[in-house]
């Protein structure tokens, strides 16, 4: 049986929800994103397997974590934003301790 649109996303935001957390990520800004950079997000935390460019992770990251007057702009220069290894960092999969520590909370 498949699922609802709206059960697709409940189980998403299940998957989603101890990543931000644990990124100290106000859930009001996953929920502002647009629909495109949550399946995005999705992808590179839950089930990594759409490759993603520099700047899309760039973009994500100043969506998800920078204060709305900064993120909006688009004049911040790459060289003075951290570098992609840190941005590969941070948009990494829980590991599986991570994940099971979360599990313990409830």
């Amino acid at each position: 049986m498949k699922m609802s649109k709206h059960e697709d996303m409940e189980a998403l935001e299940r998957q989603i929800r101890p990543w931000l957390e644990k990124r100290r990520i106000p859930r009001q800004r996953y929920e502002n994103l647009q629909p495109f950079d949550k399946d995005m997000l999705q992808k590179m935390v839950c089930m990594p397997t759409r490759p993603t460019t520099y700047n899309q992770r760039r973009d994500l990251y100043q969506k998800l974590c920078l204060p709305e007057s900064i993120a909006g702009r688009e004049s911040i220069d790459p060289v003075d934003f951290m570098p992609d290894e840190e941005l590969r960092k941070f948009f990494s999969p829980l590991t599986p301790s991570e994940r099971l520590s979360d599990l313990y909370k409830y």
